[in-house]
C-alpha cells in the first residue's frame, strides 16, 4: 500500500499507481482537491482518494508500505505530530517515508516570512494573488538587471558569502520574489502564491530534520540537502 499524504490534485499519486499497478495507492488531502483528482484519474483502477487530515489518517498502525509527503508537512498545524502519524502507519519492517522539509533561510528572510503570516493572515485569495503577481514582477525586474556581485559572509544574519545574482541574493536572504524565465509568468506567480498563501509554513534546520527522523525510530536511506529544502527517504527498523 502506498499513501500520497497531502496529494493535492493527485498527479504524484497517479504516477505511483501507474508505476506499481499491483499496489493499492491512496491519495489523501484536507482540501476538495481530492474530488478533482478523483475525476481526472478515475480510469486508474488501483487508485483511491480520501479527504482527510494527514496528521490523523485513521489508518491502522503498520499498514502502509510507502508514504510520500512532498512539500506538505510544513503546512500542517504541528509537523512533528504529523511525522509521528506517518511513522505510526508505516509498516514493519522496512516501511519507508519520503518527506520534504522547507529549509531555514537567512535571518532577515525568516523574520519577514514569520511576520507576514502574522500580519496578513486575513488577506483574501485575490489579495494574495495580486501580491504574488507583484513579487513575480519584482523578481523578473531584478533578474533582468543581470548584475552579479560578491557578498561578504555575515554569519550572525545567516547570510552566506559568495557570488550572487542580485535577484537570488534578495530571494534567499530577504524576500521570496520567485522568477524563473524558463517556467514563465504563470508558474512563477503560482510559486509565489504557494509560498505566501498557507497560514502555516514551518522551516527546519538540517539538525532538526535528522533529530525528528531518529527520534521516531527511522534512519536515513538517502538524504538530500539544498538551499530550499531537506528531503529524503527514511526507513523503519524492525525493532
Amino acid at each position: 500500500m502506498i499513501l500520497d499524504a497531502g496529494c493535492g490534485l493527485g498527479y504524484k499519486a497517479a504516477w505511483f499507481a501507474e508505476m506499481a499497478p499491483n499496489a493499492l495507492v491512496v491519495g489523501m488531502d484536507f482540501s476538495d482537491s481530492v474530488a478533482i483528482a478523483a475525476s481526472i484519474y478515475k480510469h486508474i483502477p488501483n487508485l483511491f482518494w480520501i479527504k482527510g487530515d494527514i496528521s490523523n489518517t485513521g489508518f491502522k498502525s503498520d499498514s502502509v508500505t510507502y508514504v510520500s509527503c512532498d512539500q506538505v508537512i510544513m503546512h500542517t498545524e504541528n509537523p512533528e505530530l504529523t511525522f509521528s502519524e506517518l511513522v505510526r502507519i508505516c509498516a514493519k519492517p522496512n516501511g519507508q517515508v519520503a518527506c520534504y522539509f522547507y529549509a531555514k533561510k537567512a535571518l532577515p528572510r525568516e523574520l519577514l516570512d514569520d511576520y507576514f503570516r502574522i500580519a496578513c493572515k486575513d488577506l483574501t485569495n485575490e489579495e494574495l494573488w495580486t501580491l504574488s503577481e507583484q513579487l513575480t514582477d519584482l523578481g523578473k525586474r531584478l533578474s533582468e538587471l543581470n548584475i552579479v556581485f560578491d557578498s561578504p559572509d555575515i554569519p550572525l544574519l545567516g547570510i552566506k558569502g559568495g557570488s550572487y545574482d542580485v535577484q537570488r541574493f534578495i530571494y534567499w536572504n530577504f524576500l521570496k520574489c520567485f522568477w524563473n524565465e524558463s517556467l514563465g509568468q504563470e508558474t512563477s506567480v503560482a510559486t509565489n502564491y504557494d509560498w505566501y498563501s498557507p497560514s502555516n509554513a514551518r522551516r527546519f534546520s538540517e539538525q532538526e530534520v535528522r533529530e525528528l527522523v531518529h527520534s521516531n525510530g527511522f534512519s536515513e536511506l538517502c538524504f538530500h540537502i539544498e538551499e530550499a529544502c531537506f528531503s529524503g527517504r527514511f526507513i523503519k527498523s524492525a525493532g
